[in-house]
C-alpha cells in the first residue's frame, strides 16, 4: 500500500523548489551509496544501534558503507530529510 503523501499540487508554486531541495544533499549522499554498495548502514553518533550492525557485519566479514548523520544533539534538521524521503521516523 503506497503511503500518503501531499501532492505537489497542493504546495504554493513559489516555495516547490524550497521544498523540493529541504537538505537534499543528504539524501543524495545515500542514495549514491545505495547505488555504489550492497549494504549500507545510516546512522548517528552515540546511536548503538548502527554500531551493532557494523560489528555483526565486521564478524560476518561483509563489506559495506557506513553514512553518519550528527547526534542525539546535532545533526536533526538534516535527518529529518532521511526520515521524510524513507517515511521511517527515527534514524
Amino acid at each position: 500500500m503506497p503511503r500518503s503523501i501531499l501532492d505537489e499540487e497542493h504546495i504554493h508554486p513559489a516555495i516547490r523548489e524550497r521544498v523540493a531541495g529541504h537538505h537534499e544533499s543528504i539524501v543524495r549522499e545515500v542514495q549514491e551509496a545505495v547505488a555504489a554498495n550492497d549494504i549500507v548502514v545510516v546512522g548517528m553518533a552515540q546511536n548503538p544501534f548502527p554500531r551493532r550492525a557494523r560489528k555483526l557485519l565486521d564478524g560476518a566479514g561483509l563489506a559495506y558503507k557506513y553514512l553518519e548523520y550528527g547526534n542525539y544533539f546535532s545533526g536533526w534538521r538534516r535527518r529529518n530529510a532521511l526520515k521524510m524521503w524513507t517515511g521511517w521516523p527515527s534514524f
